[in-house]
């Protein structure tokens, strides 16, 4: 639909294009608004591409009429059978054409200088991934915490930044050219999501971007599949750090997304090659190291190997700070410490 236009005309030609990729599924309340709040971007996105997953109200009548007017390109396409969110954003931004792709929640609002601002951060030709604040916005339209909430605007260089670091897609802009390298589809299971398995490419093949800037609402209602994060008091989040998750699954997922790195390497440029060599090799090793924790905190381990496990650790270099990704950092020997080589990591409930 409005396919005619001229795409050209959409963008400055100096600066990268940016396509958006909408997944949507019985959004009629709120999609509305959000169309809207992309058709007054400062900065025309290049297109608009939207998969739906099967709705029932009335969300292709309003894409559909919507479209008529865009100042934009509006590609819709209806999937033949259910994907569920993570694969239906990747569906959508599988079919866009930009050199950018910026994930789109049905139901939040964009304010007008998102694009604009966001695109400035891709002046370096290394920076694969941008990421924005956010506002709540609630129910009684009023404004809420910050949610991602960043401490600071920085560039992170490769090796720098937690490959699983739990950033939401409805912020994310990133190079098209990441979802190229490898099959999406077999991503592994601890990168379920869309916005997981993008953060973790980029963050293995090159630099991230973060900004303190709020460039959207992020909507919370009842129907939302994921909500912002509630936040906890200083109690609660000691509670959580004493938790102890079952290591050997962490190992064997390190594993997993380190096998998935070295599948992409044949359709990878040099330069990305390199790095995603170096990135898998470091899921290896701390893979290695989850696999000794995982022992350590058997519910089955006596004392004197929980004393040797630790050692070994410790000689290792495990506890080490983490800045190179390849160690446990110094939160780990204290945890260890307090709770594992005691034992009571084993009062706690299954």
């Amino acid at each position: 639909m409005n396919e005619r236009r001229s795409v050209e005309s959409t963008q400055a030609t100096s600066l990268p294009s940016i396509s958006v990729a909408m997944a949507t599924y019985n959004g009629g309340r709120y999609i509305r608004e959000q169309l809207d709040s992309i058709a007054s971007q400062t900065l025309k996105p290049l297109e608009l591409v939207i998969t739906d997953d099967g709705s029932t109200d009335a969300t292709a009548e309003i894409v559909r009429a919507f479209a008529q007017t865009a100042p934009f390109p509006v590609r819709f396409f209806e999937n033949s059978t259910r994907l569920k969110y993570a694969d239906n954003f990747l569906r959508a931004a599988s079919l866009c054409s930009g050199e950018l792709i910026a994930f789109c929640d049905q139901d939040d609002i964009w304010l007008p200088g998102k694009l604009n601002r966001i695109i400035s951060y891709f002046d370096e030709a290394e920076v694969l991934l941008a990421i924005h604040a956010a506002e709540t916005l609630l129910l009684s339209g009023e404004r809420g915490a910050h949610y991602p909430e960043f401490r600071e605007t920085r560039v992170y260089k490769q090796g720098e930044c937690d490959p699983f670091w739990n950033r939401p897609g409805f912020a994310m802009v990133f190079r098209r050219k990441l979802l190229e390298l490898t099959d999406n589809s077999q991503r592994p299971r601890k990168l379920y999501g869309h916005d997981h398995w993008v953060f973790f490419l980029a963050v293995s093949a090159g630099w991230i971007a973060t900004t303190t800037e709020v460039l959207s609402l992020y909507r919370q209602h009842q129907s939302n599949v994921y909500g912002a994060p509630e936040r906890h008091s200083v109690l609660k989040k000691l509670s959580i750090g004493a938790e102890t998750p079952n290591y050997k699954e962490v190992a064997e997922g390190e594993l997993a997304c380190a096998t998935a790195l070295y599948r992409a390497l044949p359709g990878c440029p040099p330069v990305w090659a390199e790095s995603f060599t170096r990135s898998a090799v470091a899921l290896e090793r701390r893979s290695a190291l989850h696999r000794l924790r995982g022992n350590f905190y058997a519910m089955d381990s006596s004392f004197f190997l929980r004393i040797r496990i630790f050692i070994q650790l410790l000689l290792s270099g495990a506890y080490l700070p983490d800045a190179s990704r390849t160690r446990l950092g110094l939160k780990a020997v204290w945890k260890d410490l307090s709770i594992g080589l005691i034992g009571f990591y084993k009062l706690q409930k299954p």
